[in-house]
């Protein structure tokens, strides 16, 4: 789609179509709804559009569909999905959909259930490794079709056990304990209520209420465990964080040291990241064999290499890959560790490592929104586009309030931008800032996003608050910050040169 302004007519169309995708829609009908003649709408939608008003239709079509696949619930059916969206032809929506995005409907909706399916490897902590401690109790099952869930407690515990840093262990012995109760309604739902209480503070960090209707058992179960897991180890990690918070770091364990630079690492500027080094050195010296403090400071190190945050940015670099290095063999088997190395190889311009620690975390856990959105930036620095923005997606539906959000944000923005679709860059980048406001380095490429997009004067505005926070900051030194393909990083300096600034 063009990025020129959208005439009245093309704009209304646009809006009715998305609004009712399932609609058997007519060119004659969408004129006459947009009051202009049919030719005149054709040859709008041509000229600044690109296609055919019923083209652009499928195009949505397919587009609904994927993502309705992609976040559907267990009883998801592409069938059903596909009529929902107003593909009534189920040869040519299969052959279509295969010709957008590289696989049939099925293995979409396949890779949806890959996180409570697909984890084949093992994960063994070795037992000096200080982790958070849970225990899932049994879960109360009140009523006959209640009982046919009774396998959901195996369920969950095995995939709390595959995140790598969550140690899964008998009743006395955890920090955390996770309770259940399901109930049969007697209606064909079964309701269940969920808490978490962290033991030693004797206070529920976690209540909810969950409903789901009786009918593929055995998929609903993979659906809710999916769904529990997802929920408890966001709300293990900020419960970690905060336990650490406000403790004196010479008393703290590895792992509390790494849990205590977290937040500071995800803040991604240089205040921040400067003391969660100071944090994760210590670490280190305290726990030499732990992967995720050595792998959480190249990480750390990468992103001052990568986003401006030093003078020297070679010398972060290389940091960045001997620690990634010493991280790797201790890490194997920990997803965790395996997504920090990811970010620390990738943020080095070392792709092929990058991408093989993403896969590594989601061989041993498909849930790992990490993972997901590590390999969608390799999409993304590759330029594959469309790989990228599913990827990146996935991570999102994984984890919405994730810390790490904004990120997968930015790669849907950046692959928009590779695509050349630059107000969808805009969006999506303007999301980010919203989602982390302390990423300003998000501005260099929102300036030039907007600045392609034939609005210059809001990337003025991004410029200069590109420049409150790097005042020296030059096209040249953004060219060499991050592994972009050369087309992204050519239109990059080309809008920032439009907008005024400095290329050395």
């Amino acid at each position: 789609m063009s990025d020129r302004p959208l005439p009245r007519d093309v704009k209304k169309a646009i809006d009715l179509l998305r609004g009712d995708l399932g609609r058997p829609w007519r060119v004659d009908d969408l004129a006459r709804g947009c009051e202009v003649r049919r030719r005149t709408l054709e040859k709008h939608f041509r000229r600044f559009v690109g296609c055919a008003p019923l083209e652009f239709l499928r195009a949505e079509r397919l587009g609904q569909a994927r993502r309705r696949l992609l976040r559907g619930s267990p009883d998801a059916n592409v069938t059903v999905v596909a009529t929902d969206c107003g593909l009534t032809h189920f040869g040519r929506f299969a052959a279509a959909y295969r010709n957008r995005y590289g696989e049939s409907p099925s293995a979409t909706l396949r890779l949806r259930r890959i996180p409570a399916r697909a984890n084949t490897a093992s994960v063994r902590l070795p037992g000096y490794l200080v982790r958070p401690t849970l225990s899932v109790l049994p879960f109360d099952l009140v009523g006959s079709e209640a009982t046919r869930v009774g396998g959901i407690v195996d369920e969950i515990a095995s995939a709390l056990h595959r995140t790598g840093w969550i140690r899964v262990v008998p009743i006395s012995e955890g920090r955390y304990h996770l309770r259940g109760r399901v109930k049969d309604e007697g209606t064909g739902t079964l309701r269940i209520r969920l808490t978490l209480l962290d033991r030693s503070t004797l206070r529920y960090i976690w209540v909810d209420l969950l409903e789901f209707e009786v009918g593929d058992v055995f998929g609903s179960q993979d659906w809710l465990s999916d769904v529990v897991s997802r929920a408890v180890r966001s709300l293990l990690r900020d419960s970690e964080i905060d336990r650490v918070t406000d403790k004196d770091p010479m008393g703290l364990s590895a792992w509390e040291l790494s849990m205590r630079a977290l937040p500071l690492v995800l803040a991604a500027n240089p205040p921040d990241q400067r003391t969660a080094i100071e944090l994760l050195d210590r670490a280190i010296e305290c726990e030499p064999r732990d992967p995720v403090p050595r792998s959480l400071a190249a990480w750390c190190h990468g992103l001052r290499a990568g986003h401006h945050f030093t003078t020297d940015s070679k010398s972060e670099r290389d940091k960045a890959l001997q620690l990634a290095s010493d991280a790797t063999g201790p890490g194997a088997g920990d997803p965790m560790s395996h997504t920090m190395l990811s970010a620390a190889y990738m943020l080095a311009h070392e792709l092929p490592a990058a991408e093989y620690h993403a896969r590594a975390a989601l061989t041993i856990d498909g849930a790992s929104a990490w993972g997901w959105g590590r390999l969608g930036w390799v999409h993304a620095y590759r330029g594959e586009t469309a790989k990228a923005i599913d990827c990146c997606h996935i991570a999102r539906v994984l984890a919405p309030s994730d810390a790490l959000s904004f990120v997968w944000s930015i790669g849907i923005a950046a692959a928009n931008f590779e695509f050349g679709h630059y107000n969808q860059a805009v969006q999506w980048y303007t999301r980010a800032l919203v989602e982390q406001p302390k990423a300003t380095w998000v501005n260099r490429f929102l300036a030039p996003a907007f600045a392609l997009a034939g609005r210059k004067e809001q990337g003025r505005h991004s410029l200069d608050a590109l420049y409150r926070s790097f005042p020296e900051l030059t096209i040249a030194a953004i060219r060499t910050g991050l592994p972009h393909t050369v087309k992204l990083l050519d239109r990059v300096g080309e809008g920032l040169a439009g907008l005024g600034m400095r290329c050395f």
